[in-house]
């Protein structure tokens, strides 16, 4: 996993920098939440910002998947 963006103590809420978007890591009632948000106005706004998944490190792979898509998308269409 990629290293921490908060030096959070707490193992339940943490967020990730990827691509230069957060990835808001926080636990869910029945699993893990992952809020995508970009940092730059530059970078496309996904439209479904949310993933969740039973396992913390599953939902973040989800999230990068998410991002990568997008990024992806945006590079064969200019």
């Amino acid at each position: 996993m990629l290293p921490l963006y908060s030096n959070s103590a707490s193992k339940l809420r943490f967020t990730v920098v990827y691509r230069g978007y957060d990835l808001d890591v926080t636990r869910a009632l029945l699993g893990w939440r992952v809020g995508v948000h970009p940092k730059r106005a530059d970078l496309p706004i996904l439209g479904r910002s949310e993933v969740y998944a039973h396992d913390r490190d599953e939902a973040v792979v989800q999230a990068k998947g998410r991002i990568d898509g997008a990024l992806s998308f945006l590079d064969c269409s200019i």
